[in-house]
């Protein structure tokens, strides 16, 4: 199990795929986060803070969250290269790794971090499995991951 499954019946396959990196906490100064990994965030605000949701709608945080997507800025729908992005942003090649300070953060603020990732598949594709590379990883910074798998 060391990549994504990308084995589908003849005449199938991945219609769609992405993931996200999310950390959220009523405490969450989201700056933080883009100060320790370098990356800005798809979306970011406090508890309380008023944003922008993507239908144009505003909406008052429930709680501080930070956000890194793959939805727009990766091509391709092989969710192994989704899972790449974002364990690029936590272990950036050459550079210190910031899973060490994410959690030092995590602990000090409470807050959790998790991935979800969208997989959708034409009738008969085979949904795919989570990378080792991208387990050890999201399980060294303490974030579960969750699954949203469908075919049509």
């Amino acid at each position: 199990m060391s990549e994504t499954s990308t084995k589908t019946v003849e005449g199938t396959e991945t219609l769609s795929a992405f993931a996200t990196l999310r950390f959220s906490s009523d405490r969450l100064e989201p700056d933080r986060i883009t100060a320790i990994l370098g990356v800005e965030p798809t979306t970011a605000y406090r508890k309380g803070e008023i944003y922008r949701r993507s239908r144009g709608h505003e909406v008052r945080g429930r709680t501080g969250v930070w956000l890194l997507s793959t939805r727009r800025t990766v091509q391709g729908n092989q969710l192994a290269d989704h899972f790449r992005h974002l364990v690029a942003a936590l272990c950036p090649a050459g550079q210190a790794n910031h899973i060490t300070a994410l959690r030092d953060l995590m602990a000090r603020d409470g807050l959790k971090a998790d991935v979800s990732c969208f997989w959708h598949g034409s009738a008969g594709a085979h949904s795919p499995e989570i990378p080792a590379f991208a387990r050890d990883v999201f399980a060294r910074l303490g974030a579960t991951i969750e699954t949203d798998f469908d075919t049509d």
